[in-house]
């Protein structure tokens, strides 16, 4: 199959000036900062899927900063898991957990994670992908094909979860399982144009199928996958089940931050968010002008719910989505809305931490996006 890509890519390529390689000199090291941007709702003519090939142009330029977001790298010992994790030589903090990394001469692998749960049930969880998953390889080259299937097993108490959860049944502990197979192919090189800069870049074309399943342990019975019975998934909402994930990432040789990651929809016609590399851009205010359109959330920070107000709307079809701060959708819906609304929705399936808010009329043009913080008690 490698071979059969590779004719083609060459077929596709043949006469193109040379591509660049991604070596460890874009690894991350202890202490670093990689500053980002995100676009929720980028514009219609940006186009991430061009066919595979060399010597493109991905002028990316017209990206708004709606969101500022930052990675930072520390020493494990900053963490309060690292004896968990004795391989680790990164640590990232994040507003759930902490994510432990391994990083040698010729790839930088993500070990596992320990924090809040990811089926959002309020319970602290440490777990480790089997095998550790590869996040960046040395060297990268046009033609490179990377396949994975990575495992996480998640066990927890029940303690802390309500007796309706399980419809009064005795139950010793839950594990969460979750298998993904990611397919990487770096399919396309040229220049990427962002807001404040143009690079030299690879393309990879990154699909990723994750299918999430839950285990109950009954006394007498053993361990139960519960995931194909539960009534419209029970209280999960919709962490159950397989999600299908496709992005374009645009790599550098020279920076460490990633120059641009497209999140699309699965057949590749849209292009559901970017985020790219912040070259100092200003972020797009949190406000509305006196008398314009605008949408805003309350109360913010959110529990239990949100309500999303819009005010002197044009009567319209207009699109709301919600983005984790990685810039995937994790909620979208359509309203016919006109002047002064409010749209409720309940966050019992959303986990804590910062997301963006949306909304988009049918031609396309950004009512407002912004920000909102979910907490759980």
């Amino acid at each position: 199959m490698k071979r059969m890509l590779l004719a083609v890519f060459s077929a596709l390529c043949f006469g193109a000036s040379a591509q660049i390689t991604i070596t460890n000199a874009v690894f991350p090291n202890v202490g670093d900062t990689l500053h980002y941007v995100t676009d929720a709702a980028p514009d219609n003519t940006i186009n991430p899927a061009t066919p595979p090939g060399g010597s493109q142009n991905w002028d990316f330029s017209a990206l708004k900063p709606d969101q500022p977001s930052k990675v930072v790298y520390k020493a494990p010992s900053a963490g309060t898991h690292a004896a968990s994790f004795p391989g680790a030589d990164l640590l990232v903090i994040g507003q759930t957990g902490e994510s432990y990394y391994n990083k040698t001469n010729t790839k930088v692998e993500l070990l596992g994670y320990a924090g809040g749960d990811p089926a959002n049930f309020g319970v602290q969880v440490l777990a480790k992908f089997n095998p550790a998953v590869t996040i960046q390889a040395n060297p990268t080259n046009f033609f490179d094909i990377l396949t994975q299937t990575t495992n996480l097993t998640i066990p927890f108490s029940t303690a802390g979860l309500p007796d309706s959860l399980f419809g009064g049944i005795n139950i010793d502990s839950m594990r969460v399982r979750i298998n993904t197979q990611a397919l990487a192919v770096m399919d396309a090189f040229g220049n990427c144009t962002i807001p404040g800069g143009t690079y030299p870049v690879l393309r990879q074309k990154r699909t990723e199928y994750t299918t999430t399943k839950i285990d109950v342990k009954v006394p007498f019975l053993g361990w139960i996958d519960i995931s194909t019975f539960i009534p419209n998934g029970g209280g999960f909402g919709n962490f159950l089940g397989t999600d299908t994930t496709v992005t374009y990432h645009f790599l550098s040789g020279t920076q460490k931050e990633e120059i641009a990651v497209a999140t699309m929809s699965n057949d590749l016609t849209q292009v559901e968010s970017v985020l790219f590399k912040d070259n100092m851009t200003t972020a797009v205010e949190d406000t509305d002008a006196p008398g314009s359109a605008g949408i805003q959330a309350f109360p913010n920070p959110a529990v239990e719910w949100v309500r999303f107000d819009c005010k002197n709307l044009p009567s319209d079809w207009y699109t709301l989505k919600i983005f984790n701060i990685l810039g995937k959708v994790v909620w979208v819906n359509d309203f016919e809305l006109s002047g002064n609304k409010s749209i409720r929705l309940e966050l019992q399936s959303f986990k804590k931490g910062t997301y963006l808010y949306s909304l988009i009329d049918s031609k396309g043009n950004v009512v407002g996006t912004k920000r909102l913080v979910v907490v759980k008690p």
